[in-house]
């Protein structure tokens, strides 16, 4: 009797979620096929003993009943006629769950599990929320930087103004047009010091605000 074993596959997909004390907590399912094809080369009825692998927190799902379960591996038995050729397939399956916190989840992982089809769409309503929470923070921080990013392009170009200042004399009025726009960098700078200062107040603000809807969130 010669037995091929060869057509294995598994698979993984999500089958659910849910949110709870803002956490996105995934329901995943594995599952797993494996193909035991014998061909008979004897002219009558054999009894095929089949011995499959019991992997620890898989379920078996077809076929329904093993003749015969150890810690280590399930007994199937099959009758086979002469000359004859069948094959079993024998599956399983493993469900698990992951959690993830919402909060220092990045809009692109949020946006994913939107468009996630097995995802309740109470849950999505809720992500979807979260998402514009995180939006307007990272508005508020690309804000930030440009304003940095200001700052440092006029302090480095202030540092060459100074360098060329003393290449030149006090009472020539090329000092005077330098000396003037140093004062005018600092005035702008002074402008964006500010900004930067009441920009951080409203992250802080909008963080704050992220943090408060999802401390307590239960959805599904």
């Amino acid at each position: 009797m010669l037995v091929h074993a060869n057509d294995h596959t598994e698979n993984s997909s999500l089958v659910t979620g849910k949110i709870v004390k803002g956490v996105l907590e995934l329901t995943n399912k594995q599952t797993a096929s494996q193909d035991y094809v014998a061909q008979s080369k004897a002219k009558t009825a054999k009894t095929l003993l089949i011995e499959h692998p019991k992997r620890q927190g898989w379920t078996l799902t077809q076929p329904a009943k093993p003749l015969e379960t150890t810690d280590t591996l399930y007994r199937f038995e099959e009758l086979l006629p002469g000359g004859a050729t069948a094959k079993m397939t024998v599956k399983e399956e493993l469900v698990s769950s992951q959690g993830i916190a919402i909060l220092p989840m990045d809009i692109g992982q949020v946006e994913a599990y939107l468009r996630a089809g097995e995802i309740p769409q109470p849950v999505k309503d809720a992500l979807s929320a979260a998402a514009k929470l995180k939006y307007a923070v990272v508005d508020t921080e690309r804000q930030m930087q440009e304003r940095q990013q200001k700052v440092n392009e006029i302090t480095q170009e202030q540092a060459r103004i100074r360098e060329n200042m003393k290449t030149v004399a006090q009472s020539s009025d090329y000092y005077q047009r330098l000396l003037k726009k140093l004062d005018e960098q600092e005035s702008q700078i002074e402008k964006l010091q500010t900004e930067l200062k009441d920009l951080q107040k409203k992250r802080d603000q909008q963080r704050k605000e992220l943090e408060d809807s999802l401390t307590n969130l239960n959805v599904g």
